[in-house]
């Protein structure tokens, strides 16, 4: 993706999402490299970062998940686990359910969810650690990993899993993404009047 030197690289979109991917760079977060720490890209955290950081100032829904919770936690201020054992599970596949998270009722996760667990699959082996100021724990693992956040004012939700490789069999997962496009529309709305 290329970005250009315009002052708003997000031009007339409604809505952010940012997925899965590489490890952040924890130069980011003031942090050596831990020996397991995988690819890094820090052009692309760098853009995606930037995204966030208009999306943020335009006020617009933004939707995290994976690397994308970890990209908006390091955006904030925040810094992460570079590696947590156990939770890269992609020999059992994607749609692996490897365990359940406790889920925040009052929060757009616990919306989504309707209960106050969540079965997920877990394909990552970085964490958030410091959270960020101005966001909220939404999730947590058995382990204490935290599975979800969202920011203070609800425009920002992130999510640790892969809820895209849910969707068939979960109707959390889709309603997740329901519910994002839906908080587009209705910021789509409110900025035409």
């Amino acid at each position: 993706m290329l970005l250009s030197t315009q002052a708003n690289a997000l031009g007339d979109v409604d809505g952010l999402l940012l997925p899965g991917g590489w490890d952040v760079d924890p130069a980011l977060y003031g942090e050596q490299p831990d020996p397991q720490l995988g690819d890094l890209d820090r052009e692309l955290d760098d853009a995606e970062i930037r995204l966030f950081t208009e999306a943020r100032e335009a006020r617009l829904p933004v939707l995290g998940i994976c690397r994308g919770q970890q990209v908006i936690n390091v955006a904030l201020g925040g810094s992460l686990h570079q590696h947590i054992d156990e939770h890269e599970v992609r020999r059992h596949g994607r749609a692996h359910l490897a365990h359940p998270v406790e889920v925040v009722e009052d929060s757009e996760l616990g919306r989504s969810a309707g209960a106050p667990t969540v079965d997920v699959n877990s394909l990552h082996h970085q964490s958030v650690k410091d959270l960020a100021p101005g966001l909220r724990v939404t999730a947590r693992g058995p382990d204490g990993v935290i599975e979800g956040l969202e920011s203070d004012d609800g425009l920002v939700v992130a999510i640790q899993c892969h809820p895209e490789e849910l969707t068939g069999q979960l109707s959390w997962a889709s309603s997740l993404f329901e519910r994002f496009v839906a908080r587009t529309r209705e910021g789509s709305v409110r900025r035409a009047r």
